[in-house]
């Protein structure tokens, strides 16, 4: 059964759209003005790229699987993806740190046969990034966390009471589908210029939302679920962009 939208969540889905339609607009039309806000002001750009990007992705993800672009307590959600905006903001140039610094000590190779030495440094960093430094498990589990938190009203804080509900699942979808995308998606990111990064790992986000919403789609069948009650419907999971997708 289709749930109900109020207007609240009609409101914030169009203007969370919007907001997103014009940041890539913003991006795309002005580039120069676009970088030199990213570093003049990291943490506030990092914020508002998430905050549009990352919510909008969810939405996507929740129209393509549901038929509709309800939500619930968006702007939690939103708020959220902001803050992982600026952890993304500080997590980029870490692990590029990082790589550069291992090179130069010689613990890790500068270059390998058969692939440009940049394109061999940005493998590198995408690699430590989502595999070897397993900052993508830490990043993908903590914001599923953070939407058990929202699902449950900020009253379940109990992590067996998470557990339950994310594995095995997460595992499962992180390994094949996540993993794989964005250690060859975060290559290109790292082959950017770093006040790009952020920004385009955003739109990744919403690239790999669109895909896996897509493929998930197309191969379950269309079916009406009865209704039940909001406080004793267990959430359901699938694989998503943040390795579960929830019913949002």
């Amino acid at each position: 059964m289709r749930e109900r939208l109020g207007p609240g969540a009609i409101i914030a889905a169009v203007a969370l759209s919007v907001g997103s339609l014009a940041l890539v607009t913003f991006a795309a039309t002005w580039p120069g003005r676009f970088a030199a806000l990213t570093l003049t002001h990291p943490f506030l750009m990092g914020f508002g790229k998430l905050f549009l990007l990352g919510t909008f992705g969810e939405l996507l993800k929740f129209r393509l699987s549901r038929g509709h672009w309800g939500c619930d307590h968006v702007l939690e959600r939103a708020a959220v993806w902001g803050v992982y905006g600026c952890w993304f903001t500080l997590v980029f140039p870490g692990f590029s740190i990082l790589v550069n610094g291992l090179v130069e000590m010689r613990y890790w190779p500068a270059a390998v046969p058969l692939l440009p030495a940049w394109l061999w440094i940005a493998f590198s960093k995408s690699l430590w990034l989502n595999f070897l430094g397993m900052y993508a498990w830490g990043m993908m589990l903590s914001h599923d966390y953070c939407n058990h938190l929202i699902r449950h009203r900020w009253r379940s804080w109990r992590l067996e009471a998470f557990a339950r509900e994310a594995q095995p699942v997460f595992a499962l979808a992180f390994l094949p589908k996540t993993l794989l995308f964005w250690i060859p998606a975060q290559t290109f990111t790292y082959a950017l210029p770093g006040e790009w990064r952020v920004f385009m790992a955003a739109l990744l986000a919403v690239v790999l939302g669109f895909l896996l919403s897509v493929g998930g789609a197309t191969s379950r069948p269309a079916r009406d679920e009865p209704a039940a009650d909001s406080g004793s419907r267990a959430p359901r999971y699938e694989s998503g962009a943040s390795g579960l997708r929830s019913d949002c």
